[in-house]
């Protein structure tokens, strides 16, 4: 029996409307190399669960998984786990793929002996149709290079191509014992710096191939909430990762920047409508924050002024920061 070459795997949790329209952008894909549908149903409570298995008793190619609702991250693991192919392919449950999605990423992989590669990506709006002007998001630069090389675009104004997990095809061997951390929000900015820490080759395609779909309510189109601050926390990971592994200086300097101005946009936008749930946080995340300022007077991609408010941040009391409306 030929091995699975690909395994696609498809994180479901109330996206009924939209579904359908990603799977078949799936089961379309124009390849002649065998690959497999993992759709891991999390706990849906808007009947998607029940289109999975309809689609599972029509097409061999796919296996579903049901599991109470943990999350994006335990969905996605789930599919890791059970995963038989020698590449990995994520796609959101709302999202659409283009024909040639997996055939230009495995071929990519293949010619280069690339352990990762990652295409162009339009946004669309939640009907599918494009934006007006459209938008797209794209590689700095179209090549092969060395997943170190490319760390820093991950700051820069396309850097979604590089930290997401869609809109890319992994060599199994990079996810060895690597899994999303559940629980949080932001997952991929505890995860991407390290799956291209591990690539010696990624190529990068400036084609569009997947179209990411933007719908009101969706995880990143929603208000702040406490548990924003997990891409502080994930952004603090990934800087702490840089120093113990002996990075550039200079991605080490940008992924420290990062850090600080995610957390002060993120203050800010507390200070703007506080809560007691949200001022909390905040005290909540001081503590990280005040772990990570001594390198503050040496990172030489913060302003001064940037570098006064982090200090501000960190060391006054968030109450004081943010008094509640009366």
């Amino acid at each position: 029996m030929e091995r699975t070459a690909i395994s696609v795997i498809v994180p479901i949790y109330n996206t009924k409307d939209f579904l359908a329209e990603c799977i078949d952008s799936i089961l379309a894909q124009k390849i002649s190399v065998p690959f497999e549908l993992l759709l891991v149903d999390d706990g849906s409570t808007d009947g998607g669960g029940a289109i999975c298995d309809e689609y599972s008793a029509k097409d061999p190619r796919i296996r579903v998984f049901h599991q109470e609702n943990q999350g994006l991250s335990a969905a996605r693991n789930t599919g890791i786990d059970a995963a038989r192919g020698r590449y990995y392919a994520f796609v959101d449950s709302d999202d659409v793929v283009m024909p040639d999605y997996l055939s230009t990423l495995y071929e990519a992989c293949e010619t280069n002996d690339a352990y990762m590669a990652l295409c162009a990506v339009e946004d669309v709006e939640e009907n599918g149709a494009s934006c007006t002007p459209p938008r797209f998001t794209r590689p700095e630069q179209e090549g092969v290079f060395s997943g170190k090389d490319l760390l820093n675009q991950f700051y820069t104004p396309n850097g979604t191509v590089y930290t997401v997990a869609w809109n890319k095809l992994y060599r199994a061997e990079v996810w060895k014992l690597l899994h999303y951390p559940e629980g949080r929000l932001h997952e991929d900015d505890f995860v991407a710096h390290r799956l291209f820490w591990r690539c010696d080759k990624v190529v990068c395609i400036n084609k569009v191939l997947y179209h990411y779909r933007l719908r009101s309510g969706s995880i990143c189109r929603t208000t702040i909430k406490p548990d924003a601050f997990d891409a502080v926390d994930g952004l603090a990971d990934r800087y702490r990762f840089y120093v113990e592994n002996n990075a550039d200086r200079a991605v080490i300097d940008a992924a420290y920047a990062a850090c600080w101005r995610r957390y002060l946009f993120l203050c800010a936008k507390v200070r703007q409508n506080p809560t007691p749930q949200l001022v909390k946080a905040i005290s909540k995340e001081q503590f990280l924050m005040q772990g990570l300022i001594s390198y503050l007077p040496n990172c030489r991609h913060m302003k001064m002024t940037e570098k006064l408010s982090a200090a501000r941040w960190s060391m006054m009391s968030a109450e004081s920061l943010c008094p509640l409306k009366k």
